[in-house]
């Protein structure tokens, strides 16, 4: 209601940053434009009312449209010559007669469009997929004693979806607004402290450069970023004058940068550039935008202090030593080197950089002066407090101990 409300009642200049918050539009942009090259006459792009979910997403507290029971998809006639905007004039399909009103989410919509028709309307690939599946069933249907079709129209049909592809493909490309001119963005790689993919550490800030050429002008290009694994992107410009980490001034190379965050912060980013045409017609690095993205994770910081390590560890361990359930499992011994007592609870053990509280110390751990703890490896927390919810790899891989203060790395 939320959701049906703002799309109805919000002004065009504002709907893209206000639907933001309500619904995923990026992911809706691709479902409609999806819906619509590969005319599904089934689905909310015709019908407008039937034939579609949408799903409230807990993770992001945004709505999600789906497509659903897509089995008439690829018509001939007269599906082959919607449109691009079909039914985007229809104000009882607010999805797209609202959306596609906007500037910014048309060119967008038109972006994923051109991905579409490049990456998915690519007919070596579309009849690659065509020959594999008729040799996953041709020998069926050939003798399928009930078949509703001859063994002949079966046939006759391949040759059909094969100019689906080809036909649809080139009406298609005759939308003016398709035939845009966008940048191309060559490349977007990010720096730490001048190091190109160097992993940031805690609070760090990386800077991205993009690569962008255009044969129609560039008016500007965006950074979006994310510190969460899901949900939405802030935006910041980025700038190709010397003065942002991005080389040398009008050498086609675009600056700016993403703020340092905390250690085990995934940040995911991806790249808007818009051309100087009247349209501003737009691409993505990746194509995909928000929906396929660049991804680099913060990594702990090293500790100064070292008081307590990672004194041993055991990995598949079959005759060594036994838990308190007399049973033979991996384990890992910390040590107090330190001539007074140090309270580890709450700190942090893991195998995996990019999840840094996999599992937690329990409260009221304390090692006394050179003394040690062990920690069973085994995944199995039912077994009492020091049993840990992963095991050791017997062919070698990293192991942290962590300081919750700042997820700094102790050993």
């Amino acid at each position: 209601m939320r959701l049906a409300n703002k799309l109805n009642n919000t002004p065009v200049a504002a709907l893209e940053d206000t639907l933001a918050n309500y619904l995923d539009v990026d992911r809706t942009l691709w479902y409609l434009a999806s819906e619509i090259a590969w005319t599904d006459d089934d689905s909310y792009v015709f019908k407008g009312k039937m034939d579609y979910y949408i799903y409230y997403d807990e993770q992001t507290g945004l709505m999600v449209p789906h497509e659903y029971d897509g089995n008439s998809a690829l018509e001939t006639t007269p599906a082959t010559s919607w449109g691009v905007f079909y039914n985007a004039q229809n104000a009882n399909y607010p999805l797209l007669n609202k959306i596609l009103a906007a500037p910014t989410m048309r060119q967008r919509y038109l972006a994923h469009m051109r991905t579409i028709i490049a990456e998915q309307f690519d007919t070596a690939i579309t009849n690659a997929r065509f020959n594999a599946f008729r040799a996953l069933v041709d020998t069926v249907v050939q003798n399928d004693p009930k078949k509703m079709y001859s063994y002949t129209q079966y046939n006759n049909e391949i040759q059909v979806l094969r100019n689906f592809v080809t036909n649809r493909k080139n009406y298609l490309n005759t939308n003016t607004e398709v035939q845009q001119v966008a940048p191309n963005i060559l490349s977007a790689p990010y720096y730490t402290n001048g190091v190109q993919y160097q992993q940031p550490t805690d609070m760090v800030p990386v800077t991205v450069r993009a690569s962008v050429t255009s044969t129609n002008g560039i008016d500007n290009v965006q950074l979006y970023y994310s510190n969460n694994i899901v949900g939405q992107f802030q935006k910041t410009q980025m700038f190709d004058d010397g003065a942002h980490d991005d080389s040398l001034s009008g050498d086609g190379i675009y600056g700016a940068t993403i703020p340092g965050y905390t250690s085990g912060t995934w940040v995911r980013y991806y790249i808007q550039a818009a051309s100087a045409n009247s349209a501003k017609s737009v691409r993505y690095l990746p194509a995909g935008a928000e929906h396929d993205v660049f991804v680099y994770t913060v990594a702990p910081q090293l500790a100064n202090d070292t008081l307590v390590v990672i004194n041993e560890i055991m990995a598949s361990n079959f005759s060594t030593v036994t838990d308190n359930f007399g049973e033979y499992e991996d384990w890992i011994e910390l040590y107090n080197k330190d001539t007074q007592p140090i309270d580890i609870s709450g700190f942090y053990l893991t195998d995996n950089p990019i999840n840094l509280n996999k599992w937690e110390i329990p409260a009221g751990t304390i090692i006394q002066p050179n003394d040690y703890l062990i920690v069973w490896a085994d995944e199995d927390s039912a077994q009492g407090p020091y049993h840990a919810n992963f095991r050791l790899s017997g062919i070698g891989e990293m192991l942290y101990l962590l300081d919750p203060a700042q997820y700094r790395d102790w050993e």
